[in-house]
């Protein structure tokens, strides 16, 4: 596993309450970087998460907010980026998932789906980006899809997977407009993990991908030998394909 690159001492992570996302929160506070607990709603496990993070890295906090909302996404950045004293390294792990058929998802579904997964990340980007800019290094690291960067056909999961594709040509589309800046911007594809919502009955693999598989995607990308890694999508999938699920 590479070794992460000794400047990224600060990092927000989305979503960082519970599931995979504290998973990744952890393990940074385990290689000795400060970390910012966001939640909306979740305050009892953003709590939980915060006391286990500073046990092993004090100096981390929580910061709230509904990261489909613009304002709210630029405000929590810049609380995680004061209350830590920089922001090096930003994980856009927000994202809610819903099945269900396409005609009979409500607006305010269609909404969330589009919004919690990539609105979210690119407002806070978006607000990100200006402070990496300033300290001329920064490492983005997008949660998206198994094989997101092609279109995938799924009646149950339609604004979801336009959503994640969405995050595939943002995370392309940002690198190049900061690669001169000395941040990167990449995404690890998430394919069936050991806790989805619904699994094929027989993987290719054996086996549904674990969290130290996502924090093994996470640490390649933040090591120090992988700084011209930039704009590139990391499938984290054991070899499966969404068609296997319809």
């Amino acid at each position: 596993m590479n070794k992460i690159d000794p400047r990224i001492t600060t990092a927000l992570v989305t979503g960082s309450a519970k599931r995979n996302g504290r998973a990744l929160a952890l393990w940074l506070a385990r290689q000795g970087v400060r970390v910012a607990i966001h939640y909306m709603g979740s305050r009892a496990d953003a709590e939980s998460a915060l006391a286990e993070i500073n046990s092993h890295t004090p100096g981390g906090l929580l910061v709230q907010g509904d990261l489909r909302d613009a304002e709210q996404a630029a405000r929590v950045v810049q609380e995680a980026a004061h209350g830590l004293g920089g922001l090096q390294l930003l994980v856009n792990n927000v994202g809610n998932y819903l099945r269900k058929d396409l005609f009979e998802l409500t607006p305010q579904e269609w909404r969330d789906q589009i919004e919690s997964n990539l609105y979210a990340t690119y407002w806070c980007m978006r607000a990100a980006v200006p402070l990496m800019r300033t300290a001329g290094f920064g490492r983005i690291v997008n949660i998206g899809y198994a094989a997101g960067e092609r279109p995938t056909f799924n009646r149950l999961t339609v604004p979801y997977h336009i959503a994640k594709t969405g995050v595939a040509t943002l995370t392309r589309s940002a690198a190049a407009a900061v690669a001169r800046q000395g941040i990167t911007v990449n995404t690890i594809g998430i394919g069936i993990m050991e806790n989805s919502v619904i699994k094929p009955v027989s993987p290719p693999a054996g086996r549904f991908a674990q969290h130290e598989d996502l924090i093994n995607a996470l640490a390649f990308f933040l090591g120090a030998e992988s700084d011209h890694i930039n704009g590139s999508q990391l499938d984290v999938s054991g070899g499966w394909i969404p068609e296997q699920i319809l």
